[in-house]
């Protein structure tokens, strides 16, 4: 138990040092599936962003899902089974049991060793903005004190989402502003 806690403050910490600094966004947020895997006692899991349009929740990243999985759950409704849930609320949600998601999706993508499943919001200033989920064949999961530091890595995650966010829309806005500059240039040289 302390040593799960040990863990989640590493992990908060190099989470928080990381944010700072630039990189793929992607990345980041499947990089630190392993250590959560590691600390929660799971054995697969994945991140999802909401869509712009907020109905949609995108798969952006996972470690230790079957193909099948991966290819049907790129993109699911936003009201879609555990996942769904916790993207509506501001805590993690257990689901002990995983037929639903195949039944959504029509196949039997997770017929595998995953029974149950936690989803955790990744919210910032109130939003949710996305969830990781961590899928365990054995067990009954992670007790309260890791289920807390779970939801402390998606809150900095959400903080990561945002900024990822923030930092699309300036670029777009910043071509903009540079198109519009080049259009009265030749607007004027003619």
């Amino acid at each position: 138990c302390a040593t799960s806690l040990e863990g989640g403050a590493g992990i908060l910490g190099e989470l928080a040092s990381d944010l700072a600094g630039e990189g793929d966004l992607p990345e980041l947020l499947t990089r630190f599936l392993e250590p959560l895997l590691r600390m929660s006692g799971a054995d697969a899991g994945s991140v999802r962003a909401i869509s712009d349009d907020g109905d949609q929740l995108s798969l952006v990243g996972s470690v230790g899902l079957p193909e099948p999985a991966l290819l049907a759950e790129g993109s699911v409704h936003h009201r879609c089974g555990a996942c769904g849930q916790a993207a509506s609320g501001d805590s993690p949600v257990w689901a002990s049991a995983l037929s639903g998601c195949a039944r959504l999706v029509g196949i039997d993508a997770f017929a595998s060793p995953f029974r149950r499943m936690v989803a955790v919001p990744l919210r910032h200033r109130g939003r949710v903005l996305g969830i990781y989920s961590l899928f365990f064949a054995h067990g009954d999961g992670p007790g309260a004190d890791v289920l807390a530091v779970l939801k402390s890595v998606g809150e900095l995650l959400g903080l990561a989402l945002n900024n990822a966010r923030l930092e699309q829309q300036h670029l777009r806005t910043t071509v903009m502003h540079e198109r519009q500059m080049m259009a009265a240039e030749v607007h004027d040289s003619i």
